[in-house]
């Protein structure tokens, strides 16, 4: 059973005697969930200003939920085909989902999954096409996402498995 993206709207009014809007609640709402994105709307009512947040978020962070973090673990079986010379790459991989994925505005698990992610990291491809040979990776995600993928395979290929994302950024591939 997957977790499932909720909205929440929580609405402010402008308070004078703080001299703005008190966003505590809004606060005390997301200690403890993952937000994904959230919009904000101004609208004056009877010379009253308010402002409506429009939050989506998952219920659970998992670093603040250790059983959450403790029970993936122990369902995760793309760890065991993983080496421990392997998990800096995977984790290089992961580090780039995570970024793309708050760019793009969508779970992490929508790009790849940890099993893909996995595969990438056991097949190495060093091309479109290899890429496409992971189980779920379709032409759809490899025109989309392959080239940075490429971009960190070959940069991690190059000895640099501590690698961060801001030279897999910086790496362009030469033409001749």
């Amino acid at each position: 059973m997957g977790v499932s993206l909720l909205i929440k709207v929580i609405s402010l009014s402008f308070d004078s005697a703080y001299g703005g809007f008190k966003d505590d609640e809004v606060r005390e709402f997301l200690k403890d969930k993952e937000l994904i994105s959230a919009r904000d709307y101004l609208f004056v009512k009877n010379d009253v200003p308010y402002l409506i947040f429009v939050l989506r978020y998952f219920p659970h962070r998992a670093e603040v939920d250790p059983k959450l973090s403790s029970k993936e673990k122990k369902d995760e079986p793309w760890r065991a085909s993983l080496s421990e010379h392997d998990m800096g790459f995977f984790n290089l991989l992961r580090d780039w989902r995570s970024q793309r994925s708050k760019k793009d505005g969508v779970p992490p698990y929508i790009l790849f999954t940890n099993q893909q992610l996995s595969d990438i990291v056991k097949k190495r491809p060093q091309s479109l096409g290899e890429l496409m040979q992971v189980d779920g990776v379709g032409k759809g995600k490899a025109d989309k996402y392959g080239e940075e993928i490429l971009a960190i395979t070959k940069v991690n290929l190059g000895g640099s498995a501590e690698a961060d994302s801001s030279s897999v950024e910086k790496h362009e591939p030469t033409t001749t």
